[in-house]
């Protein structure tokens, strides 16, 4: 698989996050319904639904009401560019094991990017997303954990227990001390999926930055007074982010802090 094809993969599936999310909230069927218009509901040809292309050639109206259409293309371009960028930084050797790994991480993006668009519109990060991502997230684990990094059936429950107690664990006590203020309980149900995939080592990480990215998002927007402690801002995107960071990046990372801030 070359880095255009799978450029492609990500643009196909990006333009599926676009109809999924959308789905979704008007509690569509989103498996036999077929495409439509949000505006006029006109059902659209398969023409009017080439990724990027349509997009550009219709001027970003519809076909045949020409009203704007919702569906971004930077979703689009968004889950190509994380496919590529999955596909060129893949932190493992291309074995056969590997490549089923990186399918499901493939998959798993996919529902993370739907899952941030969503919490970032609406707030909420709706079971029918979150769900298929921590089953996904086990399968992620099995390959991963015994698969690909060869570790005993002890050392991987570990990690897996580990990452889940660090990242869902810690979301659940705050949810509980806050009732449900500081966090959402879909940011528990997601912290399982980071969990599984992350292990421990890297959930600290993830932990770590998805405040840091949180920070740096929220404090102009305190400084300025555009949000205030009472704001609503949805913290699934952060967590997202984060884990997409540490799945591919932990390594890097870790060297650069270890040998920059410590001196090592």
């Amino acid at each position: 698989m070359n880095i255009i094809a799978i450029g492609i993969l990500g643009l196909c599936f990006g333009s599926f996050v676009n109809a999924l999310v959308w789905r979704i909230k008007h509690k569509r069927d989103f498996v036999r319904e077929r495409s439509e218009c949000t505006h006029c509901h006109h059902v659209l040809a398969w023409y009017d639904l080439l990724p990027i292309v349509s997009w550009m050639l219709l001027r970003g109206k519809c076909r045949y009401c020409h009203k704007a259409i919702e569906d971004s293309p930077f979703i689009e371009v968004l889950v190509a560019g994380l496919f590529i960028i999955s596909y060129i930084t893949w932190p493992y050797l291309w074995t056969g094991v590997s490549m089923v790994l990186f399918g499901l991480w493939l998959i798993s993006l996919v529902l993370l990017t739907a899952l941030a668009v969503y919490d970032a519109r609406w707030y909420i990060l709706p079971d029918k997303l979150v769900w298929p991502l921590v089953v996904l997230g086990i399968f992620i684990a099995g390959t991963r954990w015994i698969g690909v990094e060869n570790l005993t059936i002890d050392k991987a429950l570990l990690q897996i227990v580990g990452g889940i107690t660090i990242i869902s664990g810690l979301y659940y006590g705050l949810y509980v001390l806050s009732k449900g203020t500081w966090v959402g309980f879909g940011d528990i149900k997601l912290g399982l999926f980071i969990g599984l995939t992350l292990g421990w080592q890297q959930s600290l990480l993830a932990l770590f930055l998805a405040n840091f990215i949180g920070l740096i998002v929220v404090l102009p927007g305190m400084l300025s007074k555009k949000l205030t402690p009472k704001s609503k801002v949805p913290f699934g995107p952060f967590l997202i982010v984060a884990c997409i960071l540490a799945f591919l990046y932990s390594k890097p990372m870790i060297d650069w802090y270890i040998k920059t801030l410590l001196g090592l």
